[in-house]
């Protein structure tokens, strides 16, 4: 597939806490981001495949919370979520 050049704005205190996790991972910034990228559009093509059992008014205090830039919630592990992706990729 071509690729694609294109700019984005990304806040620089996340930019930075990205380009050192790349190399804390041992992979470029690029390979990071299409990973990551990649995790959220099959996440969100998988998820709509499934019927949810969830309250109408708690999934709108998530959306609420992500359209005013909190987390909604965090998952706590002690492996990074690039490992746990690359687990369940098999690698």
């Amino acid at each position: 597939m071509k690729d694609k050049v294109t700019s984005i704005r990304i806040r620089e205190d996340l930019w930075k806490a990205a380009k050192i996790l790349a190399v804390e991972e041992g992979v470029t910034l690029r390979a990071l981001i299409e990973e990551l990228l990649e995790s959220v559009v099959q996440g969100a093509r998988l998820a709509k495949r499934f019927e949810l059992g969830i309250q109408e008014d708690v999934l709108k205090v998530f959306k609420s919370k992500r359209e005013k830039g909190e987390i909604p919630f965090i998952i706590v592990h002690e492996k990074t979520a690039v490992e746990l992706v690359r687990e369940g990729r098999g690698e």
